[in-house]
C-alpha cells in the first residue's frame, strides 16, 4: 500500500472511484451519482489541483495477480481535506469523500488515509476539523471516534435518498488548543 497526495494526473482513476462511492452507497455522501456522472474530467482535475482549496489523498495497492503486469497500482480509497478561506474561519477543515473500495476493506487503508490527513492538517495550521458521518454508518462513526473525533450533534433529515431522509452526525476533532 501507498498513500499519496493526488495529482490531475489522477483524475480518470479518481473520477472512476468517486463515481463507484456515491453508485454504491448513495446514502453516505451528499453529493449524487447523477449530479458528478455528468462533469467532465476537467472538473475533476481541478479539483486535484487544489483550485478548490481541496487536497485529496489515494491509498494504492498493487494490482491483483490476474491484472494486466503492465498496470501500476490500483486506486483503491481516497480522502479529502476542505479548507475554509473566510478569514474568521481558516483555522477549520472539513473532510471529506472518504472512501475505501470493498474489495480493499479491513487492511488498514481509511486509518492510513486519515492519518495522512492529519499530519498534514496538523503541518499545515489547522486547528479544528470537521466531517459528517450518516447515522448508521458504524464503520466510519467508529473509524473517527478512535482518531479521537467526537459529535457534537446530529441533524436531522440532512440529505433525501430515494425518498429516505438521513441524519447527520456532525464530528470534530480539535488538532490545536483554542
Amino acid at each position: 500500500m501507498q498513500i499519496r497526495r493526488l495529482t490531475p494526473a489522477d483524475a480518470p482513476a479518481y473520477r472512476v472511484l468517486r463515481l463507484r462511492a456515491l453508485r454504491e452507497h448513495p446514502q453516505s455522501y451528499t453529493s449524487s451519482f447523477d449530479e458528478e456522472q455528468g462533469k467532465p474530467l476537467a472538473n475533476y482535475e481541478q479539483r486535484l489541483a487544489g483550485a478548490t482549496q481541496c487536497k485529496f489523498w489515494g491509498a494504492f495497492m498493487h494490482a491483483p495477480p490476474h491484472a494486466d503486469p503492465h498496470e501500476g497500482p490500483v486506486l483503491a480509497g481516497v480522502v479529502g481535506l476542505e479548507r475554509e478561506q473566510r478569514a474568521k474561519s481558516r483555522h477549520k477543515a472539513l473532510v471529506i469523500g472518504m472512501y475505501v473500495a470493498r474489495e480493499h476493506t479491513r487492511q488498514g487503508l481509511a486509518r492510513s488515509l486519515l492519518d495522512a490527513l492529519l499530519a498534514d492538517a496538523r503541518a499545515s495550521g489547522v486547528a479544528l476539523l470537521v466531517l459528517t458521518v450518516t447515522r448508521g454508518n458504524a464503520g466510519a462513526e467508529r473509524l473517527y471516534l478512535d482518531a479521537g473525533f467526537a459529535s457534537f450533534g446530529v441533524e436531522p433529515g440532512a440529505i433525501k435518498v430515494d425518498n429516505q431522509f438521513l441524519d447527520k452526525n456532525h464530528m470534530f476533532l480539535r488538532l490545536a488548543p483554542s
